[in-house]
């Protein structure tokens, strides 16, 4: 029996009803069934009997691969919102009056009316499998980003030619097309519909090699094809901590770069692209540990905005022409992610395509690189020239994982060598492109340890297992040990002492103990005396002088403002703008104005400043969550605007980052968050510096206004080439 015999025994029901001239009628969602006074609970019974007829249809029918869903029978997440995609309650059990049949285990949006390039024809017979490895983590469960990015795939008109297949996982909550949050699932597209292909996978790691493994098999068993791709989606934290943050398994594992390797290379059939839809990923380690198994590598050097990349773009250029390398791909998938991302307000979006087949000569002439630095600067024991270039080079996620600009790097060393180890970056570098939030980005990062020393030990493992030899990590480690016994433990404000760094190393494999020891001379020569930064009167202002020797030992100079709250400080934050007197000493001025959001003063520290913009961060509770909003400075925008905001990672103790930025929405509730210091300098609490603020719709506006009637303390806060920092003593103007 069948749906509709179902529907011919209603009528016949309907029609005796009818012909006892008993019409009571009862009207639910606008239809109406006839029924006996007397039996009212036929209608329970006839909606009972539709559903059970439903579900074994639903049985009846295999699905595309002949896997057996019975087992689970809770597979579909219970929080879904199908309003979007599958209609009504009453549309899930009589079915959409729109369509003459039921979705089978296939998921579509039902807005769906038409298709952007529908009747794209494949020029070739090249079939073509792209592997999607979708890790939901918190992108999904709290803000939905996969399932919008789903959205965007199904528009795409695929060719018979391509498939795509979709594993997904990692979330505690999927907001749509009935994925679990109780297993891992594979998905396939097919006639713009989700169509569910593999149950019942349990809830594997998504942070774990094995897993990735067992993905890529299947595909190539059940849909080999002339051509592999392979994309990421999700978090990523670059060389040192790699890819994914699965909800369900270990905060801190991550699919780190080697494993991927591992991976790749025993999928058995060169990938034509790996892409990363994820932050941070185009660096050199992870090209040079992919260089064996694929083509191509798509990437972004810095964090990724939430919207990720354009896919129908990406699954119609592939159905146009399923022969098509991979820089072909990359190309569009480049122009349309900077695209998409370009328009007022965006935040930081690049995105590179890099050809793997020049890595090994990027590695060649990056081998060559660190000898010549080697011979030239620590052989004499002028590292300083080297740690510089390293504090000045651009740098991404806002200097937090020690992700520098390749090219930006070679070139501030600026030894001979540079020249080659550039060329070979930019011929690698097929195609990149950046849009105006983004300067000195040139399509390859790179790690080099400077603020966070501790990573540098699971990045050694890394290296051997990827194939990058001692050659290059000797000279590494030599700097890395120069830095870690130039650290200074601790550094003073108003005579307080306040922690700076773990100074000890002793326990990680590359800490070499005699280092400090063996290059006591340099140190004594190179690290900056305290009692050297005295603030002189200069009658119309006070100023801070420095030799020129002493200057070649800093590598940023921060103008910081701290205000007179009555008992204590607050600290107002940080800017880097500074200028000289004629005699080239430091001015130390106020005009008692500072940073302000609707009109209340907050805690600004400057990010990153260039020729053309500037960008900072503002400590802010959020709705109860510790974030930091990005502020934003141009020509175009000089009294600044507020891009979004993203999550306190260094709070979350999180090595991984989110896609961009989050919206500011009206209704959010805002708390402005500094540090309050006693007098004696010491920091005595972190607190909210005005009421809490709810979003209008006028939004965020930034201005410069008064701090009040109380005094301010200004120093000027300098940082050394080993990464120290060091305060003046401040200036009290009223």
């Amino acid at each position: 029996m069948n749906i509709n015999n179902l529907f011919q025994i209603l009528n016949s029901i309907s029609s005796q009803q009818s012909s006892n001239g008993q019409n009571n009628q009862s009207s639910n969602g606008g239809t109406g069934l006839n029924m006996q006074g007397g039996n009212k609970g036929v209608l329970i019974v006839i909606i009972i009997v539709i559903v059970v007829m439903m579900l074994m249809q639903n049985q009846e029918e295999t699905n595309p691969t002949n896997y057996d869903n019975s087992e689970y029978t809770e597979n579909y997440n219970d929080q879904t919102d199908y309003s979007s995609s599958n209609g009504s309650f009453f549309d899930l059990i009589f079915g959409d009056s729109s369509s003459s049949s039921s979705n089978n285990g296939q998921y579509s949006n039902s807005n769906y009316t038409s298709y952007e390039d529908s009747n794209i024809k494949n020029v070739s017979s090249d079939t073509y499998t792209v592997m999607i490895y979708m890790c939901g983590s918190n992108l999904e469960s709290d803000g939905g980003y996969a399932s919008s990015d789903l959205e965007e795939m199904l528009k795409s008109t695929l060719a018979d030619e391509v498939n795509v297949l979709i594993y997904t996982g990692g979330a505690k909550k999927w907001f749509s097309y009935g994925i679990s949050n109780r297993t891992n699932q594979i998905y396939k597209i097919e006639n713009h519909k989700l169509v569910l292909v593999k149950d019942n996978l349990g809830l594997e790691n998504m942070a774990d090699s094995k897993t990735l493994t067992s993905f890529m098999s299947f595909c190539k068993q059940n849909y080999s094809a002339d051509k592999y791709a392979l994309i990421f989606w999700d978090h990523g934290g670059g060389a040192v901590s790699g890819f994914g943050l699965d909800q369900n398994a270990s905060k801190s594992d991550t699919l780190t770069i080697d494993e991927i390797k591992k991976s790749v290379d025993a999928f058995g059939s060169r990938l034509e692209f790996v892409g990363f839809d994820a932050c941070l990923m185009a660096n050199m380690e992870t090209a040079y540990a992919l260089k064996d198994g694929a083509n191509y590598l798509i990437a972004s050097e810095e964090t990724e905005p939430g919207t990720g990349w354009n896919y129908v773009k990406i699954f119609n250029t592939l159905s146009s022409d399923s022969s098509q390398i991979g820089s072909t791909t990359g190309k569009v998938i480049v122009d349309s992610f900077i695209a998409s991302n370009s328009g007022y307000r965006a935040p930081d979006a690049t995105l590179s395509c890099i050809d793997l087949s020049k890595m090994e000569n990027v590695y060649k002439n990056l081998v060559s690189f660190m000898k010549e630095v080697k011979q030239n600067y620590f052989s004499k024991s002028k590292y300083n020239t080297f740690s510089k270039a390293v504090a000045t080079t651009k740098a991404f996620s806002d200097n937090m994982i020690d992700t520098f600009d390749l090219v930006d790097f070679a070139n501030n060393v600026g030894i001979s060598s540079a020249s080659k180890l550039v060329s070979s970056v930019n011929e690698a570098v097929s195609y990149n492109k950046t849009n105006k939030y983004v300067e000195n980005s040139n399509g390859m990062s790179i790690f080099i340890p400077y603020n966070k020393l501790s990573y540098y030990d699971n990045m050694l493992k890394i290296y051997n297992n990827i194939g990058m030899t001692s050659e290059y990590t000797n000279v590494l480690s030599e700097y890395v040990n120069l830095i870690a016994n130039g650290k200074k433990p601790s550094y003073s404000v108003n005579n307080h002492t306040y922690t700076q760094s773990s100074s000890d190393y002793s326990s990680y494999g590359w800490y070499d103990l005699l280092f400090r020891s063996n290059h006591e001379a340099y140190y004594e020569q190179t690290e900056l005396k305290v009692e050297k930064l005295n603030v002189v009167d200069k009658g119309d202002y006070f100023a801070l002088h420095l030799t020129d020797k002493d200057w070649e030992k800093i590598t940023k100079v921060e103008s910081v403002t701290w205000y007179d709250a009555g008992k204590g400080y607050i600290d107002m934050g940080a800017d880097s703008i500074y200028e000289l007197d004629q005699k080239g000493d430091l001015k130390i001025e106020s005009d008692g104005t500072w940073l302000a959001i609707n009109g209340d003063n907050i805690h600004y520290e400057v990010i990153e400043r260039t020729d053309n913009y500037e960008k900072g961060r503002v400590p802010a509770v959020i709705n109860k969550e510790r974030v930091n909003l990005i502020l934003y400075f141009d020509k175009e925008n000089p009294d600044g605007v507020v891009l979004g905001y993203a999550p306190d990672y260094d709070e979350l103790g999180q090595t991984v980052f989110e896609k961009g930025l989050r919206e500011i929405k009206v209704g959010d509730k805002i708390d402005f968050v500094a540090n309050y210091y006693a007098k004696d300098g010491s920091l005595d609490d972190e607190f909210y510096i005005n009421d809490t603020l709810v979003v209008d719709s006028k939004g965020l506006n930034i201005s410069y206004e008064s701090l009040g009637d109380g005094e301010c303390l200004i120093y000027y806060r300098l940082t050394d080439t080993f990464g120290n920092i060091y305060y003046t003593e401040p200036v009290i103007l009223e």
